[in-house]
């Protein structure tokens, strides 16, 4: 929903500018969706603030080449048609929106953009919130995710909430670097002997890890790694540590990082997740899935009643390899790009 919103708020900012860019007559009819106009003009003043603005940010020293610049071109007529057709939706079914809620999202946003103007921002904000009001009202409102639906997800997906077998363990690491020579390795593991005697001796090993370790990840947790299943360590960690009992200590355990001391301090038997565990997450999740394709479907169905007219001036698609190796195929300039639906 997000998405599809996204591409229809940066549609609406047409006519806010003041600017035109590009050699086309600003005048010049593009399409109609319903024998309402959009021009040259409206393509331009997007492209002018919103587009230019992070290319040149992006390339101070160049100019948008041509082929981008139409292909951009074509994109944002191909959106502006369908902001028309959801504004006029919107007006034939009185959607209106709530002017304080207006006033509070203009200076909420103003400070994103502190060059447009209030009224620039009333155009902006006015049509976008309108677009969501309808769509909210008209889709999202009546989307329902029932718990047979629910139900059948997690049934087709069950492997998706099967947890392996995991265990918790904490670690205190004395970091050998792979070319340590022999006398800093020899240092490095009468350094982590001396921790592990301090360990059988009773202290406290989470302090002794935060006073020791040279694991940044998990030293001020005092070694903590958390739970973790096979496959998820270096083997001669997982080895050792999924060796042990809960509460027990290993000995001075190598791997390619250093030397390690482990203590296992929990265990989970592998398991099913329960559909109780994750109802409300799926739930969630498929609304959203519905929310996307239901919008999608509802605002495709909206251009095909509507009548839309693509003039011979509009911006096309760069052509494909097959349309340039048969050039008979292609439409000449003389003719007029028709789509109307009805």
């Amino acid at each position: 929903m997000k998405n599809v919103l996204t591409a229809l708020c940066v549609c609406v900012m047409a006519g806010i500018a003041g600017i035109a860019f590009g050699e086309a007559d600003p005048n010049q009819v593009l399409a109609k969706v319903n024998n309402e106009e959009i021009s040259q003009k409206n393509v331009d003043e997007i492209v002018a603030v919103f587009v230019m603005p992070q290319f040149k940010a992006q390339n101070p020293d160049k100019e948008m080449p041509a082929e981008q610049r139409q292909q951009i071109e074509k994109q944002i007529l191909d959106q502006l048609v369908t902001e028309r057709v959801l504004l006029q939706e919107a007006a034939k079914l009185n959607v209106a929106i709530d002017q304080k809620e207006l006033a509070d999202r203009i200076a909420q946003v103003k400070p994103q953009r502190p060059d447009l103007t209030d009224e620039q921002w009333t155009y902006f904000l006015t049509r976008d919130m309108m677009i969501q009001k309808l769509i909210q009202q008209e889709v999202i409102s009546k989307i329902v995710v029932s718990d047979e639906e629910v139900q059948k997800f997690y049934d087709e997906q069950k492997a998706r909430f099967h947890e392996p077998a995991q265990i918790r363990a904490s670690h205190i690491l004395i970091l050998v670097p792979q070319d340590a020579t022999p006398e800093a390795k020899d240092a490095a593991k009468k350094k982590i002997e001396g921790v592990l005697a301090e360990v059988n001796a009773g202290k406290d090993f989470a302090e002794l890890a935060k006073a020791n370790s040279e694991d940044p990840g998990s030293k001020d947790n005092g070694g903590d790694l958390d739970f973790f299943p096979r496959g998820a360590m270096v083997k001669p960690f997982e080895d050792a540590a999924f060796a042990l009992k809960e509460g027990e200590v290993s000995g001075v355990v190598e791997t390619q990082f250093g030397y390690h001391i482990i203590k296992k301090t929990g265990e989970k038997a592998e398991r099913d997740v329960p559909l109780d565990e994750v109802k409300d997450q799926l739930k969630g999740s498929l609304t959203k899935q519905k929310t996307n394709t239901d919008v999608m479907a509802w605002i495709d169905n909206l251009k095909k009643q509507s009548t839309i007219e693509m003039t011979n001036a509009a911006p096309q698609a760069e052509a494909t390899p097959e349309a340039a190796a048969n050039p008979e195929t292609a439409a000449t300039p003389e003719t007029k790009d028709t789509t109307t639906n009805q």
